[in-house]
């Protein structure tokens, strides 16, 4: 591992806006497809990954105009033009652990140096955390040969930098670390090199009146030189050391798989559970009682009539007075008794496709089954209307 020392630059609250999550369990394309298992999320870990999606393989649609990693923020602004919607894309050929995942090509060419115009982006995630608990932020990077990061002649220099902020529950900036990758021994040989540099942050601690740590890489300054010049980013691992005294997991959830309509449970064993607290997670989501969900706040956490709406990641928080820790994901996949087609869309994230159906090869009419705007490519598309062996016979056509 490599390691640099920290660096002076403060990123402030204004410079990273919040992540801010929503409170409510999240449908997913993906939940569509797994009503046999579950599509892998990120390789297993010994210790949990405080992150979520830190292998930024699973991507969506969201500030960028392309693809960018679920459940991560993005900001990304120039200094004269304001916003960017063109900072950084998820991109497979910069993707360097998971068979078939993605990695995060930035964009530094969008920058304009001798205008002043020069480019800055932020990806991050906020997790909750607690004063005390000690952190370090691992991951692959790399540049190419003519990346702006390399030079330092610019006024400002551009920077390339691991970043672990400690917020308030304010969202105020306590206090800001940062890390010079180049300093580190960024190579210069483009996504074919991130593999040889993989990172470790020095462990930083969490300060008294931290209610959220705030996680990612920035470029600053960024702007455009010639040929090949960008830079690229894959797999992220945030791990937590609690303080002595801090809530410790010694039986983590376990995966489950459960026929359609099951009762799924999860439990977590604590060693020392007196005046603890138990948040559950989905996908990185605070879970609330309702509905089919019961114990969201307490050891054991129960799925009634379970559907593929809850096929996921799992995970849960607990704290006492001392601190907090997560526990590692646990999956929950169905196994059920029909099975339906699944239709397979091609084509440019973010454009809309309608899907028709027809009861014979030769059809005179087309009957519109869904619209469908792509969040990734190829896109799986399940038609629950038509279980066990009916004829039907699809078409995807491209709306706008």
């Amino acid at each position: 591992m490599k390691r640099a020392t920290t660096q002076t630059e403060v990123l402030t609250s204004s410079q990273l806006q919040n992540a801010g999550s929503g409170s409510s369990r999240r449908k997913r394309l993906a939940t569509a497809i797994v009503a046999l298992g579950l599509v892998a999320w990120a390789s297993g870990v010994a210790n949990a990954n405080d992150l979520v999606n830190g292998s930024l393989d699973a991507i969506s649609i969201g500030p960028q105009n392309n693809a960018t990693p679920t459940a991560w923020a993005v900001d990304a602004s120039k200094t004269i033009s304001g916003t960017q919607f063109d900072g950084c894309s998820s991109e497979p050929w910069c993707n360097v652990v998971d068979s078939g995942g993605y990695g995060v090509f930035f964009k530094p060419f969008q920058g304009n140096q001798a205008a002043g115009d020069l480019l800055t982006v932020h990806l991050y995630q906020d997790n909750p955390a607690s004063a005390g608990t000690k952190y370090t932020l691992s991951g692959y990077a790399a540049g190419e040969g003519n990346y702006c990061g390399f030079f330092t002649t610019n006024n400002p220099p551009p920077r390339t930098l691991f970043v672990i902020q400690f917020l308030n529950a304010s969202s105020v900036v306590l206090a800001s670390n940062a890390f010079d990758l180049v300093a580190a021994g960024l190579p210069n040989s483009g996504p074919g090199s991130m593999s040889t540099f993989h990172y470790t942050t020095p462990q930083v601690t969490a300060p008294v009146g931290t209610a959220a740590l705030r996680a990612g890489v920035s470029i600053l300054n960024a702007y455009s030189t010639s040929g090949q010049q960008s830079f690229f980013v894959d797999a992220f691992d945030l791990q937590s050391e609690a303080p002595p005294g801090a809530p410790v997991i010694t039986n983590p959830p376990s995966h489950k798989t459960v026929s359609l309509g099951a009762t799924a449970t999860f439990t977590v064993g604590v060693s020392n559970s007196a005046g603890a607290t138990y948040q559950w997670q989905f996908y990185g989501t605070n879970i609330s009682n309702g509905g089919n969900i019961s114990g969201a706040t307490t050891s054991t956490l129960s799925i009634t009539g379970a559907s593929v709406a809850d096929v996921g990641r799992y995970r849960v928080r607990v704290s006492n007075a001392i601190g907090s820790v997560f526990s590692t994901d646990a999956t929950l996949a169905i196994v059920g008794i029909n099975f339906y087609p699944v239709v397979t869309i091609s084509g440019k994230i973010g454009d809309t496709y309608r899907v028709d159906y027809a009861t014979s090869l030769a059809p005179t009419d087309w009957i519109p089954l869904s619209t469908n705007r792509l969040t990734t490519s190829p896109q799986l598309l399940l038609d629950a209307s038509s279980p066990g062996d009916r004829s039907r016979f699809y078409r995807a056509v491209f709306l706008y």
